[in-house]
């Protein structure tokens, strides 16, 4: 049990037991404590004893010259995203590594639109310390307030705002009025409208953004591009090579690489990056491979852009499809389509074509070829695999970059300054397989319940598709919902049983989005109070600029993402990035 957590929030009593306490001791003695725990006014307060009064250095060991084994020089092999996160991250935070990044200019990178989810928010600008004001300038991202699912039963689908854990407005009384969760955040009234939390005042702008979690849609091109070059002025080494071959000097130990054109390259640390041919991890190694084939059946995607219709929609867009579903990412300049699909239960042609008459105007299709799973582990010898080389699921709920944030912050935390120092790969390989499979179950809910089409694909999924890991949550589900409004101890159990990374605002969302049978828990207050809130939050909405707007006046302003990234009292600022191990 954290104390902390459970002291904040609370207020000490004026003439609280401690201030009665010091009036007995000796005033030198007593001044003592009040400089310990100081207080208002000057008396003292004992909810500091619930607090971390002691500092402490930070915990990255640092070799110096006579360290034995010392890791010093790090080789990044492959590109991409995963490639320049993992060297950006290693120089922000271990400054002293001499990072070197491989990279074949014949192994295309996939150039579709990439959503992330809010922690990606928080691991561009507090962890590798990139400015918002050249993001914006470089790679003109999108603001992402959540997911719309067309999806379930209800005709209007379901939208999954990232706001969810708040409940501002109200889930049972959304349920109660709508027979859907709609309107249940303003986050979510905001999506329903096409427009993010930005205001006029006169010429100048006003945010509610900083109160308002969202993440980033981005262009995988110009991400990369900009990424490339930050890392250039950072000192990232760049080499570019293809790796012919992986020499190994025992089970676990990679001894040097030998490049297409003869070149050995050599280094203390390997960094697998190498999508999913997972050459090091995978192949030279042969780590066992963990499938979800049994839980998700989609292997193939189909691609294409889709001129906008003036609008930039606040959110990732999940359609039902015959075969699968697609999605719609917004950018600046066009929409982002893409088909995820069975190649069992659908044709490349078909499947294009369905694409095409569902969304007329798409580009050419450009096709995709995937595996849903994950290896062993993630960490072996002195080789760690980050990306697709060590595991990668179907693109639903924009796991992949938050996936590669987890594990390049992982790899940087839990790295030792001497391989003949203390190990912690196991500790690791753990923690990143259990939030893996804990992705493998929640993209399983999507599939098992969804009732929107009856063809032969959903047919099979709703049928078989494994939800086995979750069955703890869908078990308490059935008898009470929402799980978020359960008491205190069911809710830490299955926080204990069956973690999630979206916690039990997500798992409410999807299930009660896709109308799952339960029993809804009771109103603790009027139907009129939900009401008031809903009006409320609706006259917020209608003031609000739609979204093409409000990022012109981020771009025009970057007062306004100085306030979402260094306000204390922002989801976004410097105090909770501390929080996550950011900063």
């Amino acid at each position: 049990m954290d104390h902390k957590v459970l002291n904040s929030g609370l207020a000490t009593r004026p003439g609280n037991a401690l201030d009665q306490v010091l009036g007995t001791l000796p005033r030198e003695e007593a001044d003592a404590v009040r400089g310990w725990l100081p207080g208002a006014g000057g008396g003292a307060e004992p909810l500091a004893l619930l607090r971390s009064l002691a500092a402490s250095g930070g915990d990255m060991e640092r070799p110096d010259a006579s360290t034995p084994r010392a890791i010093r020089r790090v080789g990044v092999i492959g590109g991409g995203t995963a490639g320049y996160l993992a060297a950006l991250a290693l120089k922000a935070k271990r400054p002293w590594l001499d990072v070197t990044l491989v990279e074949s200019r014949h192994i295309p990178i996939i150039g579709v639109g990439e959503a992330t989810v809010t922690y990606m928010t928080l691991f561009l600008h507090h962890y590798l310390g990139i400015d918002a004001e050249e993001l914006y300038r470089r790679v003109r991202p999108t603001w992402k307030l959540g997911i719309r699912f067309d999806w379930g039963p209800h005709p209007d689908g379901f939208m999954g705002p990232f706001d969810w854990s708040s409940d501002s407005v109200g889930l049972q009384g959304a349920l109660r009025t709508t027979g859907g969760i709609n309107g249940s955040t303003l986050g979510s009234a905001l999506m329903a409208a096409d427009k993010a939390a930005v205001y006029r005042k006169g010429e100048a702008p006003l945010s509610l953004m900083k109160y308002l979690p969202f993440a980033y849609h981005l262009d995988n091109a110009l991400l990369v591009s900009y990424l490339t070059e930050l890392a250039e002025r950072r000192g990232v080494h760049h080499v570019e090579a293809t790796v012919a071959d992986v020499e190994l000097s025992g089970p676990e130990w990679v001894e040097k690489l030998r490049t297409s054109d003869g070149r050995d390259l050599s280094f203390d640390l390997y960094v697998d990056c190498t999508g999913f041919r997972s050459q090091l991890l995978g192949r030279a190694f042969a780590t066992p491979y963990v499938p979800f084939s049994s839980t998700l059946f989609t292997d193939s995607a189909v691609t294409g852009n889709v001129a906008q219709d003036g609008k930039i929609r606040p959110y990732t867009q999940a359609t039902t499809m015959s075969a699968g579903w697609c999605w719609r990412i917004p950018t600046r300049g066009s929409d982002h389509r893409g088909y995820v699909f069975s190649s069992a239960a659908i044709s490349d042609d078909e499947a294009a074509g369905e694409l095409a008459a569902r969304f007329p105007g798409i580009s050419d299709p450009h096709f995709v070829r995937f595996r849903s799973g994950r290896y062993a582990k993630a960490w072996r010898g002195n080789v760690v695999a980050v990306g697709n080389s060590y595991g990668f699921v179907e693109p639903l709920e924009s796991t992949g970059l938050m996936m590669i944030g987890v594990e390049v912050q992982s790899l940087v935390s839990c790295l030792p300054a001497s391989w003949d120092g203390p190990q912690v790969r196991e500790t690791l390989n753990a923690a990143l397989g259990q939030q893996w499979d804990a992705i493998r179950w929640l993209l399983g809910l999507h599939y098992r319940f969804n009732t929107r089409l009856d063809t032969k694909f959903w047919q099979e999924c709703r049928a078989s598709a494994d939800v086995s890991g979750f069955q703890p949550l869908l078990d308490v589900f059935a008898g009470g919902a929402p799980l978020s409004r359960r008491n205190a101890f069911v809710q830490d159990m299955l926080s204990r049983v069956a973690p999630s990374f979206f916690g039990l605002f997500g798992i409410d969302y999807l299930l009660l989005g896709q109308q799952v049978p339960t029993r809804i828990l009771p109103m603790d207050e009027p139907l009129s109070a939900w009401q008031t809130r809903k009006r409320a939050a609706d006259a917020l909405v209608r003031a609000a600029l739609p979204t093409r707007e409000a990022l012109e006046a981020f771009d025009a302003c970057p007062e306004l993402n100085r306030q979402l990234l260094e306000d204390d009292d922002s989801w976004a600022g410097r105090e909770i990035a501390r929080r996550m191990g950011m900063r």
